[in-house]
């Protein structure tokens, strides 16, 4: 019979006071539940919860803080969730029917928007329910949508055996982003599984909006570790690539005599679908202005490709 005492929450973070929310909320449902967290920093002066463990690192990478949280822990299964989010009642038992089958690697839900936001983080919660920012929006929010199996969903929301985690020599400790993406790949390659379970929710913090402009670059400057790696779902990210060099290639309307014709093209297509996919979220969400969500919507998308380009000199410098 599994039950909570065969779960460890793992959370990887920076500072102290980026999780104590987090783990706040946790404690709202989960009271014994083992947690530990791996940070860089933390000035907390005494830990009265026995059932919390901190572990200090000097590792920048989210998935080395997480392979180090999992190699403390002691119990059959894990829980991943970010410093930014917490968790819904029933998060974990949600899970139980699901952990123990076979080819199930992963399990996965929604993470959403939690209740009493600020204005800009309302609107960085209707941007992100665009196609143009997230993959398969219609998961990340509370829908009908039944439990399927789906290419890949964050990590801020897994639950997975110990077990399954070490099998694949956990997570590439070296990538400083996209160490998740990285992981479902390799469970893909033994022929594992990762199952959406629409009633295992997570609620996730929306931050400023230069956070989540900035996260968005870093998301693509880290990404050519994925990119170098054979695998067709990556299609995904080479387009905000191959738009950015588009838009950069201006100069060479002044050089071809056909180019002007060409960019002008391709420039109105793309703001064609911008209009239509703002409008589309603005009809969803009227509380909030149709231009702001143009605007945000057109900066965060474009942002990752100038991520990716700019982090190409950065991944070749490290292979000299």
């Amino acid at each position: 019979m599994i039950s909570r005492k065969d779960f460890t929450i793992i959370i990887p973070c920076i500072y102290f006071s980026d999780v104590k929310k987090c783990i706040k909320n946790i404690r709202k449902y989960y009271k014994k539940i083992k947690i530990i967290v791996c940070l860089s920093k933390t000035n907390l002066k005494k830990n009265k919860d026995k059932n919390l463990k901190i572990i200090l690192t000097k590792s920048k990478s989210i998935g080395q803080k997480r392979n180090i949280a999992v190699n403390a822990a002691k119990s059959k299964y894990l829980a991943f969730i970010d410093s930014d989010a917490y968790p819904s009642k029933n998060w974990i038992e949600s899970t139980f029917k699901f952990v123990n089958k076979k080819k199930i690697g992963i399990i996965s839900g929604p993470h959403i928007d939690p209740p009493n936001q600020n204005n800009f983080q309302k609107l960085i919660g209707v941007i992100k329910k665009s196609f143009l920012i997230t993959m398969q929006p219609k998961l990340q929010k509370l829908t009908t949508e039944n439990k399927q199996y789906v290419d890949f969903l964050p990590s801020c929301n897994w639950i997975l055996s110990k077990k399954f985690f070490n099998s694949l020599n956990q997570m590439d400790g070296n990538m400083l982003r996209n160490e998740d993406w990285d992981f479902a790949y390799k469970m893909k390659k033994k022929k594992f599984k990762l199952l959406y379970s629409p009633k295992t929710v997570i609620y996730h913090e929306n931050s400023t909006l230069s956070h989540f402009v900035k996260k968005r670059f870093i998301y693509g400057f880290y990404m050519w570790p994925i990119l170098t790696k054979l695998n067709f779902r990556n299609y995904y990210f080479f387009l905000p690539l191959f738009f950015t060099i588009f838009l950069i290639s201006f100069p060479l309307v002044f050089l071809l005599d056909k180019y002007l014709l060409f960019y002008s093209s391709i420039l109105m297509l793309y703001f064609f679908v911008i209009v239509i996919e703002a409008i589309s979220l603005w009809l969803n969400n009227k509380s909030e202005n149709i231009i702001k969500i143009l605007i945000l919507l057109m900066v965060a998308n474009i942002s990752p490709g100038f991520g990716i380009l700019l982090g190409l000199f950065n991944f070749l410098i490290k292979k000299v």
